[in-house]
């Protein structure tokens, strides 16, 4: 599970970490933004559950946007995005895998690629699908699998690859916000979120990795029940179909006498 945290982009207030509950945001003494008691009046509140991440605004609140949009009571929120509130910026981030990736192929399904989609959801790609099956190169040029246009976008911003089937961003001569953090080299993974420039937004969509099955040690040392002889190979009803059988036989056999 990814480590979140929400940063604070213009008040000196330390990262917030946001482990499973419920954290509450309102206003300090000096009117900026900053963590405060459950009870207190506050603005935000946080909700990290199995879900996801969930922010509820406080009635009446207005101004408060997420990556551009208006909310005005709840929202979920994905790592990477930022949050407009009270006149300031906060930037809800995730951790970010800058591992090289490694050297030995993975077995594939030869289908893995097609299903790897870089999907828009900011800019004017919102809603589009790229698929992955060969290098994606981002940026403003026209050769561009993905053009994008806009304040600090590169002709070659960045390209995207499939290197032995991890999913692999390069920036070339900018950094590129993944999940909310500033990188030049990333290997991503599904739901991961990247943002050029202050408008595109993409996360990446991927097949979900295989979930091993749960372990309960406590159930796996415990010692296995005794034999019961033939009962335990029986099952129960039939035992009692067969008792209720021999009832009934005996019950007419007494009736004809």
């Amino acid at each position: 599970m990814k480590h979140s945290f929400l940063r604070f982009c213009e008040d000196p207030q330390p990262d917030l970490a946001l482990p499973a509950g419920v954290q509450a945001l309102g206003r300090a003494s000096g009117g900026q933004l900053a963590p405060v008691d459950q009870g207190a009046d506050w603005l935000l509140q946080l909700s990290n559950d199995r879900r996801g991440i969930w922010m509820t605004v406080a009635e009446g609140l207005r101004g408060v946007h997420v990556n551009g949009r208006p909310v005005h009571q709840v929202a979920m929120l994905r790592a990477g995005d930022s949050i407009h509130v009270d006149g300031r910026k906060l930037q809800l981030c995730a951790d970010v895998d800058t591992r090289a990736p490694t050297e030995s192929a993975p077995q594939q399904d030869p289908a893995a690629k097609v299903r790897l989609v870089l999907r828009g959801v900011g800019g004017r790609h919102h809603g589009r699908g790229l698929g992955l099956d060969r290098p994606c190169r981002i940026g403003s040029a026209e050769a561009s699998e993905l053009r994008i246009e806009g304040p600090g976008i590169q002709p070659q911003h960045a390209v995207i690859d499939v290197v032995n089937g991890q999913v692999v961003l390069r920036a070339i001569d900018v950094d590129v916000l993944v999940n909310g953090q500033p990188v030049r080299e990333a290997t991503l993974h599904g739901g991961d979120q990247i943002a050029f420039g202050t408008q595109h937004r993409f996360v990446l969509e991927a097949p979900a990795a295989p979930v091993p099955p749960a372990s309960h040690p406590e159930l796996d040392a415990a010692p296995l029940p005794p034999q019961r002889g033939w009962a335990s190979r029986v099952p129960w009803l039939l035992v009692a179909a067969a008792l209720l059988a021999i009832g009934l036989s005996a019950l007419l056999a007494f009736g004809q006498r």
